[in-house]
C-alpha cells in the first residue's frame, strides 16, 4: 500500500478498491441472509481486505525488485520499524478500547448503541482523510529533499481545505444525526444519537492531529513522539472509559475519544511546533477557520428551518444536506475564503476550455 503511495499511484488503488468492495457487496447479497450466516459475513470480509493485498504484491514488481536479502542493516531499519509498529499498537488499543470495555462494564445493547455512533462516526472521518492521504508522500518527498517553502506551502493549502471541509461536516452531521441515526439503524438505536452528537465535536481536533502526525512528524523522522502521542491518547482514553462508564454508558466512550482526540493533537502540535507554528498559526489559517465557523452557522439555521418546515424524514434529510452545502458555500464565498474562491475559478476555468 505505501510503495503504491510512495509512487502515487492513485488509479490502481482506486480501482482495486472499488473492484474488491464491488464484489464484497454483490457475495454479501447473495450469501448472508440472516444472523446464522455470520462466518460467511467473516469470510467475506477477508477476501476484501486479503485478496486486495494479494494484487498488491503482484502488482509491486512493477515498481521494485522483491527478493531475499541476507545481508541486512537491522541498526538502521530496525528502531524505526518497532516505533511504528508500538505506534499501531496503541492506535489499536485507542480505537478498540471504547466497545471492549463498553462490552465488559455494561451490556451487548450498549455496545450496539455505540457501534452504530462509532461507525458514522467513522465513516465521515475517512471520506474527510482521503484528501489527507493522497498528499501524504508529497509532503514527505518536499521535507526529505529540503523543499520548505513548497512544503510549507502544500501543508498550509491541505490544512486550510481540511478545515473547510471538517466544519461543516462536524456541525451538519450534529444537527441531522437524530435522522441520520434512524436511516442507517432504526428507532431501536435512536439512542445513540447522544453519543453521535458528541463524536461530532472529535472531527476538528482527529484531522489536526493526523496531519501533524502524517505530514509532520513522520516524514520528519519523528516517530517516538508519534508513539509518545499515541501511547498517552490511547491511555487516557482507557482510564476516562473505566471511570465514566459505569455512570454515562456510551456517552462516556464518546466524551473518552473527544479527549484523547484533543490530547493527541496537543501532543502532537507540542513535538512539531518548530516546524509548523508560521504555517498554523498563520493569518491566513485563522481567517479560513472563521469565515468556516460563519458558514457552519449557516448550516445550524438551514437545519433548524428544515426540522421546522418538513415532516419527512428522507426528504427532510436531503433537503438539509443539499441546502446546508449551496448555503456554506455561498457563505464562504461572500466572506471571500481563499480555498473556495481557489477551487471556483479552477472550476470555472476547466468549463471554459471544454467550451472552446
Amino acid at each position: 500500500e505505501w510503495i503504491y503511495q510512495i509512487f502515487e499511484d492513485y488509479t490502481y488503488i482506486t480501482f482495486r478498491s472499488i473492484l474488491f468492495q464491488i464484489i464484497s457487496l454483490i457475495l454479501l447479497f447473495l450469501f448472508v441472509r440472516d444472523k446464522n450466516d455470520y462466518l460467511i459475513y467473516a469470510a467475506i470480509t477477508v477476501f476484501s481486505s486479503a485478496g486486495a493485498n494479494l494484487l498488491n504484491f503482484i502488482h509491486s514488481f512493477h515498481f521494485c525488485d522483491v527478493r531475499f536479502v541476507l545481508k541486512v542493516d537491522w541498526k538502521k531499519h530496525l528502531i524505526p520499524i518497532l516505533i511504528l509498529f508500538f505506534t499501531a499498537v496503541s492506535n489499536m488499543i485507542y480505537l478498540d478500547s471504547d466497545v471492549t470495555i463498553l462490552g465488559l462494564m455494561k451490556n451487548s445493547y450498549v455496545v450496539g448503541i455505540y457501534s452504530v455512533s462509532a461507525k458514522v462516526y467513522s465513516i465521515v472521518k475517512t471520506v474527510i482523510s482521503a484528501v489527507l492521504i493522497v498528499t501524504v508522500p508529497r509532503l514527505a518527498m518536499l521535507f526529505g529533499n529540503r523543499k520548505l517553502k513548497q512544503y510549507n506551502n502544500i501543508l498550509s493549502n491541505l490544512t486550510k481545505t481540511l478545515i473547510v471541509l471538517t466544519v461543516p461536516a462536524s456541525v451538519g452531521l450534529f444537527m441531522i444525526s437524530k435522522t441520520v441515526v434512524l436511516i442507517v439503524a432504526g428507532e431501536k438505536y435512536l439512542r445513540a444519537t447522544t453519543s453521535l452528537q458528541i463524536l461530532c465535536l472529535a472531527y476538528v481536533f482527529c484531522i489536526l492531529s493526523w496531519i501533524l502526525n502524517d505530514c509532520v512528524l513522520i516524514p520528519a523522522r519523528r516517530e517516538k513522539y508519534v508513539l509518545a502521542s499515541m501511547t498517552t491518547s490511547a491511555i487516557i482514553n482507557v482510564i476516562f472509559n473505566l471511570l465514566f462508564i459505569p455512570y454515562l454508558s456510551e456517552n462516556a466512550a464518546a466524551i473518552s475519544t473527544v479527549l484523547a482526540e484533543f490530547c493527541m493533537m496537543v501532543m502532537n502540535y507540542y513535538y512539531s511546533r518548530d516546524i509548523v507554528r508560521k504555517v498554523l498559526l498563520s493569518k491566513s489559517v485563522f481567517n479560513n477557520f472563521i469565515t468556516s465557523v460563519i458558514g457552519g452557522i449557516g448550516i445550524v439555521v438551514v437545519c433548524l428551518l428544515c426540522n421546522q418546515l418538513i415532516s419527512s424524514l428522507v426528504l427532510n434529510t436531503i433537503l438539509s444536506i443539499v441546502l446546508s452545502v449551496l448555503v456554506y458555500l455561498f457563505i464562504l464565498l461572500i466572506l471571500r475564503n481563499e480555498i473556495v474562491i481557489g477551487y471556483s475559478k479552477k472550476i470555472l476555468q476547466k468549463m471554459e476550455s471544454s467550451i472552446k
